[in-house]
């Protein structure tokens, strides 16, 4: 019950965004989403939600209520920031696959998982695309990323292609790191980013080429001052032993320059060995954050992972792919309140002034009968389940603490009162 109380305490920091009646139907959408047991459409968060209005509000609440998911998302970015002080960015794209054909921005990719013996199989599917922002944070035993901001992308327009949202979101969060993945390796993502006031930490591409800072002139020459001095050659670079988290990497560091950003990146290659018959490998990343240690740069990307995971829970458990919407406003609106729903569900297990006592996967291992799996950490599926099960809980008590007739039945019987099976006998 105290994380249910926990769980309203957070969704009153949204109250002055909306009105009475949209504030009562948010609501219901959050407490819906984490209790439904289905895909999460509207229908299964409807009925989940415990709501006294009409099915017809929950739509309406969609497409014509006077409120902005973006400043939704910017409470919520707010409040997680105001709960860890140790956080950074986390930006990827997803896909939703859809099956109607009236829905808005539906649109065809491509599906490579299809690909056998490097021939595509000529297998399309068509939806959605989703440029989504992770938040980064890191507590004393754990590293925590909650999903916080999503926006509908589409190709054919200007307003909503890929780089327009990312400059949308760019352009109305704090500054700080942002972590992309090696498919958003290109100058114009970088500029953008960093003509806003953030940092980049990327993984560098394979065909990726850096250069060395040039050498001080001697004397004084026509002309502009050289900005990219000699080709790197990440081979001959010098390599030392790291330990990090218990593990020992090959690692070598240098300030350079590359065509894909204007500043000065440190670049941090891992090289390892698989095999004594086989080359090195090596794993290249940057930043333009040259104040960043290179254990830190090194535990930021390898956390980076937690935000495809988070794409999944909220696909499995929040309904995020499950939308049955026409308009780009409903669309844009449903799945940012699915990724409200997934954080304040990771949030309120994950503070200790959340709770009085810190949740374990013991005990809620043993709340909810599980006695053949033991993971090291709470899964968000672990959340989820006990959520419900509290929720289930609560409803049972609410019903049964409302006077009914069956409540006022005495079914006390005395020792000496003749039963009629008694007199038969």
């Amino acid at each position: 019950m105290d994380l249910l109380f926990c769980l309203g305490d957070i969704l009153s920091d949204f109250r002055r965004l909306f009105n009475e009646q949209n504030f009562s139907l948010f609501q219901a959408f959050i407490f819906g989403f984490i209790a439904n047991r289905g895909r999460g459409t509207l229908t299964e968060v409807y009925q989940c939600s415990g709501s006294e209005t009409k099915y017809w509000s929950f739509p309406k609440f969609l497409s014509r209520g006077q409120w902005s998911a973006d400043a939704v998302a910017a409470v919520l970015i707010r409040h997680i920031q105001h709960r860890f002080r140790d956080w950074v960015y986390v930006y990827d794209e997803t896909k939703a696959l859809k099956t109607g054909k009236f829905q808005w921005g539906l649109h065809f990719f491509r599906n490579f998982s299809y690909q056998k013996g490097g021939v595509n199989q000529s297998k399309f599917h068509y939806g959605h695309e989703f440029g989504a922002l992770g938040l980064l944070c890191q507590t004393a035993t754990q590293w925590h990323l909650f999903p916080v901001w999503v926006k509908l992308m589409t190709p054919q327009t200007l307003r909503d292609e890929s780089d327009a949202v990312l400059k949308r979101i760019c352009s109305k969060i704090l500054p700080g790191l942002i972590i992309f993945d090696r498919g958003f390796a290109r100058r114009k993502v970088f500029t953008m980013a960093l003509r806003f006031g953030h940092h980049i930490l990327c993984r560098a591409k394979s065909n990726a080429v850096f250069y060395r800072l040039p050498k001080p002139a001697k004397r004084r020459q026509r002309g502009r001052p050289r900005k990219y001095g000699d080709r790197l050659d990440i081979r001959r670079l010098r390599y030392n032993d790291i330990d990090i988290n218990a593990k020992s990497y090959s690692i070598a560091s240098k300030v350079v320059r590359t065509r894909m950003c204007d500043a000065e990146v440190r670049l941090v290659v891992i090289r390892n060995h698989p095999k004594v018959s086989k080359p090195y490998r090596y794993f290249c990343v940057f930043t333009t954050d040259l104040t960043l240690e290179i254990p830190k740069i090194i535990e930021y990307y390898q956390q980076r992972w937690q935000i495809e995971t988070a794409f999944r829970d909220a696909k499995q458990h929040f309904g995020f792919d499950a939308y049955r919407l026409k308009s780009r406003k409903s669309i844009n609106r449903f799945v940012q309140l699915s990724f409200v729903a997934a954080s304040l569900t990771k949030l309120i297990f994950s503070t200790r002034h959340a709770t009085q006592k810190m949740i374990s996967v013991l005990e809620v291992c043993q709340h909810l009968g599980i006695h053949w799996y033991r993971p090291g950490k709470l899964t968000q599926g672990l959340r989820v389940a006990y959520l419900r099960s509290q929720m289930a809980i609560a409803l049972f008590s609410a019903k049964f603490n409302e006077k009914t007739n069956s409540q006022n039945i005495n079914v006390s019987v005395q020792e000496d009162t003749p039963l009629p099976f008694d007199k038969a006998a």
